[in-house]
């Protein structure tokens, strides 16, 4: 069957509410093969949606199931999204994006047969009988990326750009840190955060205050701010290159980009629906680091020597076996480096 997507108001959720109400129940178990996900971005945008977008795709193609998106979804816009799904026999619904949990929190106890999934990045405090959470794990894939650029930068300083102050940006910032106390404790570490994770301008000035103060390895953990720090790295008047993350960004600036810290989540979203399907509609499915997992390293790396790729490799590889234990931090930023705030 084809996806559909919902752009509006569903005309006939009154009338489904009705049906369902009539008949006794919301939503009963051969609902669980139609599957609905909302995304808070576009999905051509090579990143985060796109990502999500790709996963809704497989669940359609290997699992057979009906599916249904809704992209560039607004935060005040989520809850009603979600309770339209809901109300029209939508048995799981993904919302992508940490952004849309509140939402979540407000319908799922209205629509207690249908099974919610989530993205956060640590337990919840409070226990949803049908919602099931990916903890998405950022940091030990910034620690390898951390110690990657102590093997590429020559001027010894690096730069970490961030959209919002977060727990999982923090996070992110902490184990780029314990890399380079690792491996190259001399580094002058700079981090800036633009404000928004989708503003090109914003991120492309913070990478030319960065590039300014000798800065010759930029870390990003923007999504579509990349479109503006990888112009600045092409303006700049030396080499300067990029690590970023969620998909491969390579062709956008071959010659400054290194590597992505790659998200994958067929793994988690499709171990959330199985368990789903079994009954269990209660989750905690962390997005665990390593090849073939659901999230790894970009490999080969590009713009780096073969001694370097086998090296960083090996790093990514100790950090999946669990032989590098990368401290989890996201409460707050405690480093040496400094903020250009």
């Amino acid at each position: 069957m084809s996806s559909i997507k919902f752009t509006g108001v569903l005309t006939i959720t009154l009338l489904l509410t009705l049906s369902l109400f009539i008949a006794g129940g919301s939503v009963n178990a051969q609902d669980y093969d139609k599957f609905a996900v909302i995304y808070p971005g576009s999905i051509q945008d090579a990143d985060y949606n796109a990502t999500g977008y790709r996963t809704m795709q497989a669940v359609k193609e290997e699992l057979g199931m009906e599916v249904s998106y809704s992209e560039q979804v607004a935060v005040p816009d989520a809850a009603r999204v979600l309770s339209e799904y809901a109300s029209s026999g939508y048995g799981i619904i993904w919302a992508h994006g940490a952004q849309f949990n509140q939402a979540v929190f407000e319908v799922a106890p209205q629509f207690p047969d249908v099974a919610f999934i989530i993205e956060a990045d640590a337990p919840l405090e409070e226990e949803y009988e049908n919602i099931t959470l990916l903890e998405r794990n950022y940091y030990p894939g910034f620690y390898v990326l951390g110690a990657l650029a102590t093997k590429v930068t020559e001027t010894n300083k690096v730069g970490y750009i961030g959209g919002l102050e977060l727990p999982f940006t923090y996070g992110e910032v902490n184990a780029i840190d314990q890399a380079f106390d690792t491996y190259k404790p001399e580094i002058e570490f700079k981090y800036i955060y633009v404000g928004d994770f989708n503003d090109p301008v914003k991120t492309k000035q913070s990478a030319e205050a960065l590039i300014s103060q000798g800065v010759d390895v930029i870390i990003s953990g923007v999504n579509l701010g990349n479109y503006g720090l990888f112009r600045a790295v092409q303006n700049a008047e030396r080499d300067v290159y990029v690590t970023t993350t969620y998909t491969d960004k390579h062709n956008l600036a071959p010659e400054h980009h290194l590597t992505s810290d790659l998200f994958r989540y067929n793994p988690v979203v499709f171990e959330a629906i199985d368990r789903i399907k079994s009954g269990q509609t209660n989750n905690f499915i962390p997005m665990q680091y390593g090849p073939e997992r659901s999230r790894y390293l970009k490999l080969p790396v590009d713009n780096v020597s073969d001694e370097v790729n086998e090296w960083v490799k090996g790093i990514a590889e100790k950090v999946a076996n669990g032989e590098i234990k990368v401290e989890k931090n996201l409460s707050e930023i405690d480093v040496d480096g400094e903020s250009l705030e």
